[in-house]
């Protein structure tokens, strides 16, 4: 009897090395985990703060999850949310730097487009249409309820939850409010200039039969009609 009771403290004991030594290894290994997830995200978001975006450094990055468990769900919910972020800079950079839009009424786009402006017209009408989807879209992104959209069906427990919302919104929700009401300034002012450049063009096909192009320069056969041209354009250049 006293033998059997010797080995089943033995077993005892050697059973609480085992747990001690198993949530010693949990303990490691989560704060190991933790630690490649801030290096992770830390790099991230120095390619994020670098403009213009190295957008194949990024997608490179936002692909590739390191880590495991619950983390690799804040790991991937915070790369899917920065992803969304990438894309709608994709769409914008694509936007800014679409030639119409530069070039809409240079003497060479007005030789080449004049005087009706058919191409131009789309263009500058199909730019304000991705420009209000642009704007929606990131005026729905960042906000709290959009951020912790990408967490809604991973059923994590408050601590990883917690650790998603410091990395994406932060202490202070009013840094988000305020880059959000950035962002959207921005975007309305290149708005206006696309509107000026229209009502430019709208100018000039109404009046199509009133200018001409002489030693590459614009210009008008009436004095009032240049002044209400050179108008329009001084607007443009107080955006």
């Amino acid at each position: 009897m006293k033998k059997t009771t010797k080995v089943i403290l033995i077993v005892i004991a050697v059973l609480v090395i085992v747990f001690v030594a198993a949530i010693a290894f949990m303990v490691t290994s989560d704060f190991k985990q933790e630690e490649k997830l801030e290096k992770e995200i830390d790099s991230l978001y120095a390619l994020l703060n670098n403009y213009p975006l190295d957008y194949e450094s990024l997608d490179k990055q936002i692909s590739t999850i390191i880590t495991t468990d619950d983390y690799a769900k804040v790991e991937k919910a915070i790369k899917d949310y920065s992803g969304d972020f990438v894309n709608y800079m994709k769409q914008f950079d694509t936007l800014i730097n679409d030639e119409t839009i530069m070039n809409a009424l240079t003497i060479e786009n007005i030789i080449e487009d004049g005087p009706d402006f058919t191409n131009t017209t789309k263009k500058l009408s199909e730019s304000k249409t991705s420009l209000d989807t642009i704007s929606t879209n990131f005026s729905n992104y960042l906000t709290e309820e959009g951020a912790l959209s990408y967490i809604k069906d991973m059923e994590l427990d408050e601590y990883y939850t917690t650790l998603y919302k410091q990395y994406i919104l932060g202490d202070n929700l009013s840094e988000m409010t305020s880059a959000k009401e950035e962002i959207i300034e921005n975007l309305d002012k290149i708005k206006s200039l696309i509107e000026n450049e229209e009502e430019a063009i709208n100018f000039l096909v109404k009046n199509k039969k009133s200018w001409k192009i002489e030693d590459n320069q614009l210009l008008f056969y009436s004095e009032s009609l240049s002044k209400q041209y050179n108008d329009i354009i001084a607007k443009m250049q107080g955006i």
